[in-house]
Parts: structure tokens; C-alpha cells; sequence
């Protein structure tokens, strides 16, 4: 995903901004939550949740510049400084949008969804996809809205239709959901709290 031209000249006008860590989270339904641990008297018990960032504007301009390393560690480009994301669950949240049969997805940073690679589910009830924006869980949310109509096992004939594919079956293509056993982060490569 391409980040904004004024970030690219902050970048290469101050190339040696040290980066940040603990300040930003992602909440596991696509809230960015600023930890002021700064704060006189900041308690990691009591202020550590943060307080939701609501702006519009900066919300957006997160989301414009959400990326990854190689070392799967997500982090918000603000200017020439990387600020490293706490992730609550998943490094992108993927909401349903519209009704079947013509649902699609979206990410939480705004960005549609055309391609799904793998689903999987965990045992929290989490389902999880690898979309060619990265790894993600569908809104815990949203999860009532998916049509459901694909393959759960190998056995499953539920795509034997005539009727052309539509919406999210479209894009889930031919995928079986797959169990998720291990850790999502471990499974998927990213990394929930980067140092």
C-alpha cells in the first residue's frame, strides 16, 4: 500500500527518527487507542487501555500509512517516525459490507478486499483471512452477516450450485475453513506487541 507523498519527503528529510514502541494499540474491532504514557501519574493498570483516537482526519491518515517490516511488525508511518502498533488480536480487522449475496469486505483502514487467500478458524470463534492486504480477523461483529455457504470439510458439497458466485462467496473461491491450532501471530507472522 502506497503512503502519503508529504510522510515519503518527511522520511527522506529526516531519515534517523527513532521509532516508538507502547504508544499506539489496535483494539480487536479496528480501534487505534493512543497511550499517553507520558501522563503524570500514568498507572499501566489503570491508563493502559488509552483513550480512543476519534478524529476523522487522523484516523484516516493512520490508515493511509499502516505498514510492515519483514519482521511482521505493523507500525503507523506518522511523518518520518514509525510508531509500532500493540495489537489487541489481528493486524487488520476486516468488516462485512452490505447483504448477501452481494456482500464484500473491507479493512478497518478502509482499504477493499479482492482477493482471499486462506480462512481459518480458532478456538475463541475467531475467523481469520489472509487477504492480499495481510492476515486479519473478520469483526467479531460482523461474523452474524457472512454468508456461510462455502465448504467447513472436505466432505462438504455446499458449492454444487448453478448460480454464478456472488459477494463473499466470490471471494472466498474455493477455501475449506481450515483449523487454526497454533497462535495466530506464530501461524501468520506477526508480531502482537513489537519491541
Amino acid at each position: 500500500m502506497p503512503i502519503d507523498d508529504l510522510v515519503q519527503q518527511a522520511m527522506a528529510r529526516w531519515p534517523n527518527v527513532p521509532a516508538m514502541h507502547g504508544w499506539l494499540r489496535l483494539t480487536r474491532r479496528g480501534r487505534w487507542m493512543l497511550i499517553d504514557r507520558g501522563m503524570p501519574g500514568f498507572d499501566e493498570a489503570l491508563h493502559g487501555a488509552g483513550s480512543e483516537i476519534t478524529s476523522p482526519p487522523i484516523v484516516d491518515f493512520i490508515g493511509r500509512n499502516y505498514l510492515h517490516d519483514n519482521d511482521g511488525r505493523w507500525y503507523w508511518q506518522n511523518g518520518p517516525q514509525r510508531v509500532f502498533v500493540d495489537l489487541e488480536l489481528a493486524p487488520l480487522l476486516y468488516r462485512v459490507m452490505g447483504e448477501a449475496p452481494t456482500q464484500s469486505l473491507v479493512t478497518h483502514t478502509g482499504y477493499p478486499v479482492t482477493r482471499i487467500d486462506r480462512v481459518m478458524a480458532d478456538a475463541d470463534g475467531n475467523l481469520w483471512l489472509l487477504t492480499e492486504h495481510g492476515p486479519g480477523c473478520i469483526d467479531d461483529r460482523d461474523l452474524g452477516a457472512v454468508d456461510m455457504d462455502f465448504p467447513i470439510d472436505a466432505d462438504s458439497d455446499a458449492r454444487e450450485t448453478s448460480e454464478p458466485a456472488h459477494g463473499l462467496l466470490r471471494l472466498l473461491g474455493e477455501h475449506q475453513i481450515e483449523r487454526l491450532d497454533e497462535p495466530a501471530a506464530t501461524r501468520f507472522g506477526f508480531s502482537i506487541c513489537p519491541r
